[in-house]
């Protein structure tokens, strides 16, 4: 049996694709998701036209059509250190090559923002901070350590998660929902059906319970009881991941599901990035029936997703 096969729930009609194809069409995903949530950041549920999503407009802020923020940004910069590490990265090394391309990387959040100040100024990672807002940008970036970590070792799939967000996020919840986010990505990139990649997420909800923070937003959303904010999605790590959630829950269909998160309104680009990088991973070939692909500013980055994928297998063969 491949590696590709050791996974939970049944078969996906695409399961045996190539593990590369599968991450590049993860990241380009995860890029259309972003790029379509863009223009309409910040914004107001009502605020946001329907019909011109797919247009991904020039936004009112001076971000080309098709623009990419630091979402995918700081995705592919935990990817690389992941394959230039062999996957042993330290919150350090994250530190180290955030802070050296951050002034090139627009949108960048508050709490990351704080934390680059931080290490700029002393070297070091910041202290933990009771007073640290729980908010989404580990959560955000964290989706490659889900792609190149089996379903079979959470254990190592949260070392990890916990080593490349601690950097800038030590709030419990922010940690929380970035290993709920890893675990559906470990799901979704084995060729999961849904139900299976909602149970990973539950799973998970659970044992961050009893090691982080309790995450009641994101049981609400599996459970299908969530309501999104009136004034659109915040900041808020645990009320991130139950948008997306949510919508991976509400439109498993790739094509459908960006369009659904952008809908929420708030945070926009993050929501709609994670939900493409979820399902672009379990059924990459929707990433091709979106008509408004060739307008996003993405380019593939040369031979990085054939080298998560050996890493991945690699860690099979553990």
């Amino acid at each position: 049996m491949s590696h590709d096969d050791l996974r939970s729930g049944p078969q996906s009609p695409e399961v045996h694709l190539p593990m590369a194809a599968r991450i590049a069409a993860a990241m380009r995903a995860f890029a259309a998701g972003d790029a379509l949530g863009v223009p309409w950041e910040g914004l107001e549920p009502g605020a946001v036209d329907a019909a011109q999503v797919p247009e991904l407009p020039a936004t009112r802020r001076g971000w080309p059509r098709g623009a990419t923020s630091d979402d995918t940004a700081q995705m592919l910069l935990v990817a690389e250190l992941l394959a230039d590490t062999g996957g042993d990265p330290t919150a350090e090394q994250f530190m180290s090559r955030l802070a050296g391309a951050a002034d090139e990387i627009k949108g960048i959040g508050p709490t990351t923002r704080r934390a680059l100040a931080h290490y700029r100024e002393t070297g070091s990672l910041p202290e933990p901070d009771p007073g640290q807002r729980s908010t989404n940008g580990a959560a955000m970036r964290m989706l490659p350590v889900g792609w190149t970590t089996p379903a079979t070792d959470p254990a190592l799939r949260r070392e990890l998660t916990h080593a490349l967000a601690i950097g800038t996020h030590q709030a419990p919840q922010a940690i929380g929902a970035a290993c709920v986010v890893t675990a559906m990505g470990s799901s979704a990139i084995e060729g999961c059906d849904i139900d299976a990649v909602l149970a990973a997420a539950a799973a998970e909800v659970e044992w961050v319970t009893g090691h982080h923070a309790d995450l009641p937003a994101v049981r609400e959303a599996l459970t299908g009881t969530w309501r999104s904010p009136t004034a659109g999605v915040t900041l808020d790590a645990a009320e991130t991941v139950a948008a997306i959630v949510h919508v991976v829950r509400t439109a498993p269909d790739l094509a459908a599901a960006l369009p659904l998160a952008v809908s929420l309104g708030g945070d926009t680009d993050t929501v709609a990035a994670m939900v493409g990088g979820i399902l672009g991973a379990r059924v990459p070939a929707e990433i091709d029936r979106l008509g408004w692909l060739a307008l996003v500013d993405f380019e593939q980055p040369r031979d990085l997703a054939a080298r998560l994928a050996e890493l991945r297998r690699s860690r099979f063969e553990r």
